[in-house]
């Protein structure tokens, strides 16, 4: 079965005062909470980055982020691309 790129989550998003951000490829918010499980899934998958280059514009315009707090607010990466279509699909259900 086919998984359709844009519900696979990519990023997760940590923003102080928030729930955890849970962003798609293009960083177009699938949804704003994340399960115990994707928090823990992240935090193995390596260091936590800030959203803070030109990539994430767009996402931080619609969110409203100030300089400061794009400085201060982190993302983990939860896709390297080499994930079979399997686990691909267990990382939708997280």
């Amino acid at each position: 079965m086919k998984i359709d790129p844009s519900v696979i989550p990519h990023y997760l998003v940590l923003r102080a005062g928030c729930p955890p951000y849970v962003l798609n490829s293009d960083r177009q918010v699938l949804r704003r909470q994340a399960s115990r499980l994707l928090l823990a899934f992240a935090r193995t998958r390596g260091a936590i980055a800030h959203v803070d280059g030109i990539a994430w514009n767009v996402f931080s315009d619609s969110e409203g982020l100030t300089i400061v707090e794009r400085r201060e607010t982190g993302f983990f990466s939860l896709v390297a691309g080499n994930e079979t279509e399997r686990q691909l699909h267990l990382l939708t259900t997280l």
